[in-house]
């Protein structure tokens, strides 16, 4: 089985780097091609509603992008692959702002600082003002950009392809400071965003390692190993950090495909737990539990505290699940069809499923009692829970 496994793994890798943009999404958005289970009967709860709808006309399906909204202080900032970026009205998705950019975007929307940043495929950082859409700076830095830059202490933070990680001023996009570390020849094409939090900035790269440095001089704080390469081969040593770090108290989390989930001290990166789960998408933590999705599709809780296997989902494994997003005492997730799901926090009970959107769901946004879902079709559908009680 696992020979059949590093087989698809090699032809998914081969196509991730060729021209075909319909191979190119068919890597990008779905987890590794296994044969799907019978996904699991629902408990018979109504509670997924949408509030609204928006169509971007443009998503990753057009080309491996790394595209997902962000909320701002007084909207939603969103962009399509056709190099639109728009503000929306938080109550009903009316546009507020939309800016045209001369440059397919790749990936984006990064907001912070009253900014909204997106990478253009040709390597140029684009910052625009939050308020009016005007554009402040371009920085051509002539790498492709493999993650939403993160935004925040006056800082721009942008990770490349080829291991490097970029700061740039976020009044004028000069480059303050960077760091670069060697990759493995074989990686995926992953999108682990860096994450801000205080005067730190966290960057999962493709060698399996987690970095914090200090966002506004780069200086170093720690560097660990969160999962080792090992394996006969190149695929069987492929060790990815694709998962955005998720920082919450005084501990970081992360996760490596072919490695572990890990739970580290904030202050000196020693180890609390690592899980043998292997992951390529965002992560999320509530109730005490960390959510995770594996390369295959299964929905895993971990206890946050010891890193206990607390229930899995194993019927969602080969439909193309999305990260999970904790909202009150539920877990969704959305699949390669449109398709969402409401799950027990508790024990993962299926509580209720309902077709929300055209197009696999990329990306899954919290916001309060609401999220966003956007789909590889550039849709975007603002949804709710009904509590528990209700």
């Amino acid at each position: 089985m696992r020979a059949i496994l590093i087989a698809l793994l090699a032809a998914a890798l081969l196509v991730a780097g060729c021209k075909s943009k319909d191979k190119e999404r068919e890597w990008g958005t779905y987890q590794e091609p296994v044969e799907p289970l019978d996904l699991p009967r629902a408990a018979g709860a109504s509670e997924i509603n949408i509030l609204w709808r928006k169509n971007l006309r443009g998503g990753a399906e057009q080309g491996y992008a790394i595209l997902k909204p962000a909320y701002g202080v007084d909207g939603m900032y969103a962009a399509n692959r056709g190099g639109r970026v728009f503000k929306l009205d938080l109550a009903d998705g009316d546009t507020i702002w939309r800016r045209k950019l001369g440059t397919e975007i790749f990936s984006g929307v990064g907001v912070g600082d009253s900014l909204v940043a997106v990478a253009l495929d040709n390597g140029t950082v684009v910052a625009l003002d939050a308020q009016s859409g005007e554009t402040l700076w371009e920085s051509p830095l002539n790498r492709q950009i493999s993650a939403v830059p993160a935004i925040g202490q006056g800082r721009v933070i942008a990770r490349t392809a080829g291991g490097s990680v970029i700061a740039l001023h976020a009044e004028t996009g000069e480059v303050v400071w960077f760091l670069e570390r060697s990759m493995p020849d074989l990686t995926i094409h992953g999108d682990s965003s860096p994450v801000i939090s205080g005067d730190a900035v966290f960057v999962g790269l493709a060698n399996g390692k987690l970095l914090a440095n200090n966002v506004i001089n780069g200086r170093e704080y720690w560097e660990t190993e969160i999962s080792y390469a090992r394996g006969r081969n190149e695929l069987e040593r492929l060790t990815d950090s694709d998962t955005a770090p998720l920082v919450a108290a005084a501990t970081v989390y992360s996760a490596t495909y072919q490695g572990n989930v890990a739970a580290l001290r904030l202050q000196d990166a020693s180890v609390k737990w690592k899980a043998a789960v292997s992951s390529r998408l965002p992560m999320s933590l509530g109730g005490g539990r960390l959510l995770v999705t594996t390369d295959f599709g299964e929905v895993v809780a971990i206890d946050a505290e010891t890193g206990e296997i607390l229930w899995t989902q194993e019927n969602f494994r080969g439909h193309g699940m999305s990260r999970p997003l904790v909202v009150g005492e539920r877990v969704v997730v959305g699949d390669a069809r449109g398709n969402l799901y409401s799950l027990d926090l508790a024990d993962g009970t299926l509580m209720d499923s309902r077709k929300v959107t055209k197009g696999a769901v990329v990306a899954i946004i919290p916001r309060q009692d609401q999220f966003t879902v956007f789909s590889s079709e550039g849709r975007l559908s603002v949804l709710s829970l009904d509590s528990p009680e209700n």
